[in-house]
């Protein structure tokens, strides 16, 4: 089976949002979450969903579950302290779900809506050929100047 791992379990503190954490901001009418879990949800190859989401918002991600008709997912589970602890408890959850041969996991950060369906696709065929995947994107650097008006 290919399994996702959606790990949201941090409060974005960086961030500052004071009312929720980033993963449930709005965009487009849509947790930002929700826009994530989606990918995977209408990807034909994905057969399973594991969220990994902050303890408090456990009851609130059920609910997007059920609204958005998210159901791939199989499990939501509280992050841990860190986020390896996050993915390690994403990790135990597909584990206790669908058993721990055989499987391909796919570990996907739940702020990270900007995938498409190809790399999905790509990620899982390069594990079926090379055990192994991961995602690097280049960045486009801009670099301004202020000067002061004199």
């Amino acid at each position: 089976m290919n399994i996702a791992v959606i790990f949201a379990g941090g409060v974005g503190k960086r961030m500052k949002s004071k009312d929720k954490p980033k993963q449930f901001l709005m965009v487009h009418g849509k947790p930002i979450i929700v826009h994530t879990i989606e990918l995977f949800e209408n990807h034909p190859e994905i057969d399973g969903i594991i969220c990994v989401i902050v303890k408090d918002w456990i009851p609130y991600m059920e609910e997007m579950k059920y609204r958005y008709r998210l159901d791939k997912i199989k499990a939501i589970v509280p992050g841990g302290e860190t986020g390896q602890m996050s993915i390690y408890n994403g990790l135990c959850a597909a584990e206790k779900n669908f058993g721990a041969e055989g499987n391909i996991v796919l570990i996907h950060d739940g702020v990270r809506p900007l995938i498409d369906s190809e790399t999905i696709s790509n990620n899982i065929a390069s594990v079926k050929k090379i055990w192994y995947s991961n995602n690097m994107y280049s960045c486009k650097r801009n670099r301004y100047s202020c000067r002061q008006r004199q």
